[in-house]
């Protein structure tokens, strides 16, 4: 079962795995699950259950045929509490299709009806 973080400011956390190492005296936490969040909303190390936040990476989750690109900028890296801020991009516009031809598919340019889109996502951090 899944532990979900509703954050009041923005994005729904649904954490699968929470995973620790011990290495020396270091100790790394990764960390998988789901998220839901809108462009340009930010994702801090303690919602992950972090205390830094070294690595995000997403994949985004969709079921239509107007695929969507992410990207994240972690703001200092291996501070403590630190967040990262999330950018979704849609790459709407053309679709092949199975006839070889690029054909035109009208698509929206903005996220789906609620503005925010399912992201997996792997976290690393300490």
């Amino acid at each position: 079962m899944p532990k979900v973080v509703k954050l009041a400011r923005g994005p729904r956390l649904e954490i699968q795995v929470q995973e620790r190492y011990v290495r020396g005296e270091s100790v790394h936490v990764k960390v998988y699950g789901e998220m839901k969040i809108g462009a340009k909303e930010r994702i801090y190390a303690r919602d992950l259950g972090l205390r830094t936040l070294q690595l995000l990476m997403l994949q985004p989750e969709h079921g239509t045929h107007n695929p969507y690109t992410t990207g994240v900028w972690i703001y200092r890296k291996g501070e403590l509490d630190n967040y990262a801020s999330v950018d979704i991009f849609s790459m709407a516009g053309y679709e092949m299709i199975s006839t070889g031809r690029v054909g035109s598919l009208s698509a929206a340019t903005t996220l789906p009806y609620d503005g925010s889109l399912w992201l997996g996502f792997i976290a690393l951090g300490e």
